[in-house]
């Protein structure tokens, strides 16, 4: 559909879907979306829309306030928006983005968790690889009838990467991967904060920030679940006692240990060793 709006020039398009029941219940769908090209005039300034935004921007720049904020989504950058607040997006000279709205299934709780923690411009060596994502949600989406179940698909496979990049990424990263070295190798011991900050020679505040920056969790949690994974191989591959085990994995007692355990799979111990893989 060509576009007549301010700002918006040739070969714009745009087009809608009506998703399904099911779609909308179950599914990440997009009522809207399109590829447009845009001067300075091009400007949308809105109070409220109950959908979110995904936004790539091919060429130039595309301007971003929300919350008395600014923001700049460049070329290879990509702009994730939660419309049902006040936000205003312009261009002051040119740019070229493909945009989807879309909504379903978790997506209030995913854009939430996101731009909880990349605070919606995200970019990076992988960010140019989920062009071809966003290529497919228009593709899908512009057949008729329209193929929501690969809307679906590459929709989360956006959000995905946006929310865990390859992982090879977190593997290989200075920030973090001395002290992800030492848990791994000492999960057995008492390992306190500061051994880990001076493993990666920053401070212990810094490192708190730089995993949760990378690995979506504090220095703390990522031991504990490293425990606990390690204490599931031998639950189910070993006769070794409860309280074995919570020594073995670092716990100071049996009574923490199954604590922790419960927290996190709901089951104790002894149900889970019970159970058959």
């Amino acid at each position: 559909m060509k576009i007549v709006d301010n700002g918006v020039l040739d070969p714009s398009f745009m087009d809608f879907t009506t998703p399904s029941d099911f779609a909308r219940q179950n599914l990440y769908c997009t009522p809207q979306f399109g590829h447009f090209y845009c001067n300075q005039y091009y400007h949308i300034k809105r109070n409220y829309l109950d959908l979110f935004l995904l936004l790539y921007v091919c060429k130039g720049t595309l301007h971003l306030e929300v919350d008395d904020r600014h923001y700049a989504a460049g070329s290879n950058q990509i702009l994730l928006l939660d419309c049902r607040q006040p936000h205003y997006y312009y261009c002051n000279d040119s740019v070229e983005f493909l945009w989807f709205h879309f909504t379903g299934n978790n997506s209030i709780q995913y854009v939430e968790f996101l731009n909880k923690q990349n605070d919606m411009i995200y970019s990076g060596n992988h960010i140019d690889q989920l062009k071809e994502h966003f290529d497919a949600v228009l593709s899908y989406a512009m057949i008729s009838p329209v193929n929501e179940h690969r809307v679906a698909m590459n929709i989360s496979q956006i959000l995905a990467k946006l929310a865990a990049p390859a992982q090879h990424i977190f593997v290989s990263n200075h920030f973090i991967n001395p002290a992800v070295q030492y848990i791994n190798a000492h999960y057995e011991e008492s390992i306190e904060l500061a051994e880990l900050a001076a493993a990666c020679n920053v401070s212990p505040s810094q490192l708190i920030r730089n995993f949760k920056k990378y690995l979506n969790c504090t220095p703390h949690n990522y031991l504990l679940g490293y425990r606990l994974r390690q204490s599931k191989l031998l639950l189910v591959t070993t006769s070794m006692s409860i309280e074995e085990i919570a020594e073995k994995c670092g716990f100071n007692s049996a009574s923490h240990y199954a604590r922790a355990f419960r927290a996190k799979e709901t089951i104790s111990p002894s149900e889970f060793r019970n159970m058959r893989f």
